[in-house]
């Protein structure tokens, strides 16, 4: 069974130690850069507030308190807290189930095949967190509305026989993700629970207090690890709690790096300090051990990394604690933590025509601020912060190389005289200090930034206005970029996809910009009826002054869409079997007289099974949910292979269309959509929240269903 461990309240001093128990407004302490939880007496010293850009800890208390007090005080976007009244929270927030049950069966253990596909990640040896991890023998699926994580023994008694093991269930948890060990020993489940809270002030009579803003949720953050050599019997074997929002994590050899992000409050003139919860004790973070760079930006939330040995429960976590914005998108290499968060400086506002029809301007200015956080095994350490204009998109829009970080930002350029703004497109590289080295800026004016991917010494960006612009940047020169070429297509790219070192794999949406141009409210932009079906695209680089598409294909119609435009873990692919699988949500608006449509590739029509409609092609309507399995070659381009849904229904609903337009079989059944794939062997398992089903790569036939109860 697994072993259990409840949370119970502590004392801590003052008005801090209440509000805490309550609030579970926790963090790790950290001294420095790296230090271990302490819980040393706070500094009641009061210092002048101090405007240097160099990075600094607060000496004190009164310090922190009043940082927080001016921040608050000159933050234009109320961001930060600084509020009196009466607490007041419920549920208490230690009332959680910290021992979920482990339903026990027998199991032969056999040796794990070496053929068996991995999350699809961004940097080699850096593991992300995902729905499902595999050893090639067993899965490890997050379901039931992200609530249990279950073991299924998936190959070791063939797969028509696979079945769950076990289940670690964590009800009224959600669970962020999950790693698995690299030698499948330890299972590391990360989520959070979160608990409602707001300010009373007063009664009036027989009235109920009134609400006083901010009214909010936190949240506790939780990093389990279980010792899953027995299968059928996961331990809990370490226990790590803090308050706080997850923001994203890494797993880098044996250690897991979490990034936690929790509001910086005030409370009745009082400093609400993060804590860390471990057995039962809570430790509040040391003042002294916050660290920051004092510059305009105002900082109003904690941040803080966590390294978790997984392998060794007895070795303390160690933590860094930055005070900052709000925390974004991260990048993480084998050596660093890259932190960003977007800040702005300035107002715009319309002229008041009344007193006078010259618009009121400010300079305004948006951008994105950068940390590196150096990381080996339980050593972090803050070394440098840099900014840059624009925001930055996601962590594909950002690599290191050679010593250097590049990132790709979006920034708008704002004309004073009309209150226009233009969109704008940006390339950075920054030295390991974070300071500005070389740039490419205003490229694709005009035009939206849809996707970007570092590859070596090249940059792929994707922009998007009428037509698909994809460029290429040579990063060669770090001091200076420039474009080599770029190709114009029909659609964007949401997604590109490394085949090779001279080959991407676009993933967006195609568009006719000719359907209602008219319709256009803004020149030179498309109507959303313009934006059609799936797109899948292969491109040629190697020619880097002249990218070419090869081969591309188009699924369904408009509102035909994917998880992997937004997640790339959603991908399957695997370059030396050609094989690239996407979960597809299909839509159609189609006149066909036939009771099967085609899909257009290059030169080639695949048959796929979806149904006749009426002719609407103003409405397309969901008729399938699945994934489709494609052949990726550059002699052949991108065929579709064939095609899986968990559906059970789907066979009625393509043999009668007005089933699935009538019905809402979509929503009723959105717990079998396809989320997740990947293959063992010649199995290709497919993963929704409600079941994991096998069916055989070779003809796609259907092997076995195993249900997530």
């Amino acid at each position: 069974m697994v072993q259990k461990e409840v949370m119970k309240k502590t004392k801590t001093y003052g008005l801090i130690g209440l509000l805490l128990a309550i609030l579970l407004v926790a963090m790790i302490y950290a001294y420095g850069n790296t230090q271990k939880i302490s819980t040393s007496p706070q500094q009641t010293q009061v210092l002048p507030f101090r405007a240097e850009t160099s990075m600094k800890t607060f000496t004190s208390y009164d310090e922190l308190k009043d940082y927080l007090n001016q921040s608050t005080s000159s933050n234009l976007y109320g961001n930060s807290y600084s509020f009196t009244g009466t607490f007041w929270a419920v549920p208490a927030p230690y009332a959680q189930a910290l021992a979920p049950a482990a339903t026990s069966s027998s199991s032969t253990a056999q040796a794990a095949t070496n053929d068996y596909s991995t999350t699809n990640i961004q940097v080699a040896g850096v593991d992300e967190a995902d729905i499902v991890k595999t050893d090639g023998q067993y899965l490890y699926v997050i379901g039931n509305d992200s609530q249990v994580v279950y073991i299924l023994d998936a190959s070791s008694q063939g797969p028509q026989n696979a079945r769950v093991l076990s289940e670690i269930n964590l009800n009224n948890s959600y669970l962020s993700g999950i790693y698995l060990s690299s030698d499948g020993s330890k299972l590391v489940v990360l989520g959070s629970n979160s608990v409602s809270f707001g300010v009373y002030r007063g009664f009036s009579g027989l009235y109920p207090p009134s609400l006083v803003f901010p009214s909010w949720s936190t949240s506790t953050n939780f990093v389990y690890v279980y010792d899953v050599s027995n299968k059928a019997d996961p331990v809990l074997s370490r226990n790590f709690t803090m308050s706080g929002d997850y923001v994203d994590s890494r797993m880098i050899g044996d250690y897991v790096y979490d990034v936690i992000s929790q509001n910086a409050y005030l409370l009745n003139g009082t400093v609400l300090l993060p804590t860390v919860f471990t057995g039962q004790q809570a430790y509040n973070i040391e003042p002294t051990s916050i660290q920051y760079f004092n510059t305009s930006d105002p900082a109003y939330m904690y941040t803080t990394i966590v390294a978790l040995n997984v392998q060794d429960a007895s070795q303390e976590a160690t933590s860094t604690t930055i005070l900052m914005g709000n925390a974004g998108s991260i990048y993480v290499s084998q050596s660093n933590i890259y932190l960003t968060d977007q800040i702005s400086t300035g107002t715009s506002a319309q002229p008041d025509l009344a007193i006078s029809p010259t618009p009121i301007v400010q300079p305004f200015w948006q951008g994105t601020s950068i940390y590196r956080i150096q990381i080996s095994n339980s050593s972090l350490t803050l070394v440098a912060e840099g900014n840059v204009t624009g925001t930055v998109m996601n962590q594909y829009s950002m690599d290191e190389y050679n010593g250097y970080f590049r990132i790709a930002t979006t920034s708008y350029d704002y004309n004073s005289t009309s209150l226009t703004q233009t969109q704008q497109n940006n390339v950075y590289v920054l030295n390991s200090d974070l300071q500005v080295v070389g740039k490419l800026e205003n490229l694709a004016s005009g035009e939206t930034l849809d996707s970007a991917r570092f590859i070596g010494d090249r940059c792929y960006l994707v922009t998007f206005n009428q037509i698909d612009p994809l460029f290429v940047v040579d990063l060669s020169q770090p001091t200076d970029p420039v474009v080599l070429g770029n190709l114009t297509i029909p659609g964007f790219s949401d997604f590109l996809q490394p085949y090779d070192a001279t080959h991407l794999i676009g993933i967006g949406q195609d568009v006719n910009a000719s359907i209602d141009a008219n319709k256009a409210e803004i020149p030179g932009d498309v109507y959303y009826t313009a934006v059609l079906g799936l797109k899948v695209s292969l491109f040629d680089v190697s020619n880097v002054s002249d990218p070419k598409e090869i081969s591309s294909i188009v699924l369904g119609d408009r509102g035909t869409t994917s998880d992997a435009l937004t997640d790339p873990k959603a991908i399957l692919f695997d370059a030396s079997r050609n094989l690239l699988v996407l979960p597809v949500e299909l839509y159609l608006s189609t006149n066909s007289t036939s009771a099967s449509s085609s899909v257009t590739g290059t030169g080639t029509a695949v048959p796929v099974p979806v149904p006749m409609l009426p002719a609407d092609t103003s409405n397309p309507r969901f008729v399938w949910q699945g994934v489709y399995i494609f052949n990726v070659t550059l002699a052949n381009g991108i065929t579709v292979e064939g095609n899986v849904t968990q559906l059970d229904n789907a066979s009625a609903y393509l043999a009668n269309p007005s089933l699935a337009i009538t019905s809402s079989y979509p929503w009723n059944d959105s717990q079998y959509f396809i989320t997740r794939s990947l293959y063992i062997g010649n199995v290709l398992y497919t993963v929704g929240q409600s079941r994991v089903q096998l069916n055989s790569l070779s003809n796609f036939a259907l092997l076995a269903k195993v249900e997530l109860n």
